[in-house]
């Protein structure tokens, strides 16, 4: 595939995967990795992916079941380059929808399964000193928390999954929210860099109309003391495979 100025392809390290990216679009990190590695979806199975960016998280987990995939992007590069990735990676069974995350019905009537990694701040909790799509990847500002559950509970039915990483600080709010909307918290994990330090991350799974009751599993430590990755971290990243 021919690629763009400053563009450049990721070997992924997994199935064969690769991903193109630029500097017009917000480069994947830790988070999406870790929510995939979190994410359960069954053969057969439709996923939808909010706020997709690159295409990320459905490629990922397009190595590792048969179902159906659909990333649902806004902006315009993003889009374009998630489509490309989906490309790249010949994945027939990847769609991505190119709308605001808060359309999402009007494309997608019912999913077994929603992802989302948002982003994480509130409107003026930072200075906010980035280029527009940085912005959009890291704050509130073409959607917010409400919006984002609400959406993805509009296209699970009962029993259906979804799956979050977001920022510690903000678990309250996101409990709160996710209820508002059917969707019962049923297992919360907190990510932290070392065993010492404070989970500043939480990936969250809930289902839809579920009764109460959920588990606080143990924390998801990144880094051991010298610096290199835990063996968790070395499985999440498949360097077992080596």
């Amino acid at each position: 595939m021919e690629l763009h100025d400053r563009e450049e392809i990721v070997d992924l390290q997994y199935k064969g995967l690769k991903l193109i990216q630029n500097d017009k679009v917000f480069k994947f990190g830790t988070d999406a990795v870790l929510l995939s590695s979190f994410v359960t979806v069954k053969k057969g199975e439709t996923l939808v992916d909010l706020g997709t960016g690159s295409g990320i998280i459905p490629i990922l987990l397009s190595g590792r079941t048969e179902a159906s995939f659909y990333g649902v992007e806004i902006q315009d590069d993003a889009y374009e380059l998630a489509v490309r990735n989906v490309e790249l990676n010949h994945k027939d069974n990847i769609k991505i929808i190119h709308d605001d995350l808060a359309n999402i019905r009007k494309h997608i009537e019912q999913a077994d399964v929603v992802t989302v990694n948002p982003p994480y701040d509130k409107l003026g909790s930072g200075e906010m000193q980035k280029e527009d799509h940085m912005q959009i990847a890291f704050y509130e500002v073409k959607t917010d928390l409400e919006t984002i559950v609400h959406s993805a509970s509009s296209i699970l039915p009962t029993g259906g999954r979804f799956y979050m990483i977001h920022r510690s600080y903000r678990m309250a709010e996101i409990i709160e929210t996710l209820r508002k909307n059917r969707l019962e918290p049923k297992e919360i994990r907190p990510i932290a860099k070392k065993y010492d330090a404070e989970p500043r991350y939480i990936l969250i799974k809930a289902l839809k109309d579920a009764r109460e009751g959920m588990r606080l599993l143990p924390s998801l430590i990144l880094y051991k003391e010298d610096g290199t990755y835990t063996d968790e971290m070395r499985k999440i990243y498949h360097m077992e495979e080596e």
